[in-house]
């Protein structure tokens, strides 16, 4: 019986751009401008969208108390 030898691979140094996944040097996080502009983009608009659901949560618990206070008033 014989016995293969396996290869070993090695992988070079890398990380990948966190907007598209492409390979890149280790000291940067984005392969290209475009991609950075796209990561702040999408970072300001969850920004934007977090800030609306604290501002919906609340007006949604105000509406609450004021809800239970009138409704303590009335009885």
């Amino acid at each position: 019986m014989s016995r293969k030898k396996s290869v070993k691979l090695k992988i070079v140094d890398h990380r990948h751009c966190m907007t598209c996944g492409r390979a890149i040097p280790p000291d940067k996080k984005f392969c290209s401008e475009e991609c950075r502009m796209k990561y702040e983009e999408a970072r300001m608009r969850e920004r934007r969208m977090r800030k609306m659901l604290w501002i919906i949560y609340a007006v949604m618990i105000g509406a609450l108390l004021v809800m239970i206070m009138l409704r303590a008033m009335i009885h």
